[in-house]
């Protein structure tokens, strides 16, 4: 005969993980903590995505797969409070879709999630290693997504990539890849950082530092590179309403992959591009946003400021006729919506038996690991 205080033990621990991981599908919620009072009753706090991370280790990020937490802290920085993606008057609009081309382990496309849930995802991620991570990622926190293990070039090939795990952001082609450009890059950052008065985020950046002061870690991958045209057939997708490319040097080579007859189907654009004095890059920063003005955009480009000097720019490119538009637009820059415990408390009333519906919710700034 089983111990009846071994079977309640069990069962408050299948309760807790069950509304803790449905509280990870809430949109905006990045972490959750679940516990039972006294009384026996549930209570829950949560932690939005767009809290502070001083540390890696108890802001948001503290429960995502990942490789590198001091990359993907700069990553979380960059898309969830700097709102990267949003800048130049890039939005979202209800049922958006979103190609995400250099998905990494996910950062995007869970802001994609979090800011607007009716959007679907196409996330491209060709190295094995970090594909795998991002999958687990999208699929613990409910992102609408279609993931490739693929890159996007301008045709169909196997290629080898260089995979760094120190640095995963920086893996890429093989044959593109400039490992001291890389180190330069990172100092720079740090510099930059430092300049611009982060004093409270040392911690941080002399671990980003410590990466340079020693030899990456390298191995190699091979990857398929498709056309996104390519995709288009295979998918059916008939509109895409922003297409986010971050894909080291190959930028321009996933431009290339549209045939003209898909390009109309693409309402905006924004991309990372390299245009690295004395490199191959060089020039890119013209030849990209005349590329995009003879498709029909809007363009607008600026260079990334932590980034400065290390020939790093974002470019955004807008039809002029998407703001006709009908769907009303849910995300951005700047707007927001604070995690609102009522409305969680609704939402898991309707997914979950009424026991297991939280007493009491609340918001917090800071979760620490456990």
């Amino acid at each position: 005969m089983p111990n009846n205080s071994d079977v309640t033990t069990t069962d408050s621990t299948d309760a807790t993980t069950r509304v803790h991981d449905l509280l990870l599908r809430f949109p905006g919620i990045a972490r959750a903590r679940v516990t039972r009072d006294a009384s026996g009753d549930l209570r829950a706090e949560v932690l939005g995505w767009d809290a502070p991370a001083s540390s890696p280790y108890v802001g948001p990020l503290a429960e995502l797969d990942m490789h590198n937490p001091d990359e993907v802290q700069f990553l979380h920085d960059e898309i969830f409070v700097g709102e990267s993606y949003l800048d130049g008057g890039i939005v979202l609009r209800q049922d958006a879709v979103v190609f995400d081309v250099g998905a990494n382990i996910g950062a995007f496309a869970l802001f994609v999630g979090a800011r607007c849930p009716s959007a679907e995802v196409f996330a491209f991620e060709p190295v094995t290693d970090i594909h795998q991570q991002l999958r687990r990622n999208l699929e613990r926190y409910g992102v609408r997504a279609r993931m490739f293990e693929a890159g996007l070039s301008d045709r169909d090939r196997e290629v080898t990539f260089n995979f760094y795990p120190d640095l995963s952001i920086m893996s890429c082609r093989s044959d593109y890849a400039s490992l001291d450009t890389e180190s330069e890059l990172v100092k720079q950052y740090v510099q930059n950082a430092r300049e611009s008065g982060s004093t409270e985020r040392e911690e941080h950046l002399a671990r980003v530092e410590s990466l340079v002061t020693r030899d990456f870690e390298r191995s190699e991958r091979r990857c398929r590179l498709r056309p996104l045209s390519a995709v288009l057939d295979e998918t059916g997708v008939t509109r895409i309403d922003l297409l986010k490319i971050d894909v080291q040097r190959s930028e321009l080579d996933v431009l290339l992959g549209i045939e003209d007859r898909h390009w109309p189907l693409v309402q905006q654009i924004v991309m990372e591009v390299h245009d690295e004095v004395g490199t191959p890059t060089e020039g890119r920063l013209r030849q990209t946003q005349s590329m995009l003005v003879e498709h029909g955009f809007k363009v607008s480009g600026s260079e990334v400021e932590l980034l400065r000097g290390a020939g790093r720019y974002t470019v955004r490119g807008i039809r002029p006729e998407y703001a006709e538009d009908p769907r009303p637009v849910v995300a951005r820059t700047g707007n927001a919506r604070a995690l609102r415990p009522q409305e969680i408390v609704s939402w898991l009333a309707e997914r979950l038996p009424h026991d297991l519906v939280p007493r009491d919710i609340t918001v917090v700034s800071e979760l620490p690991s456990h």
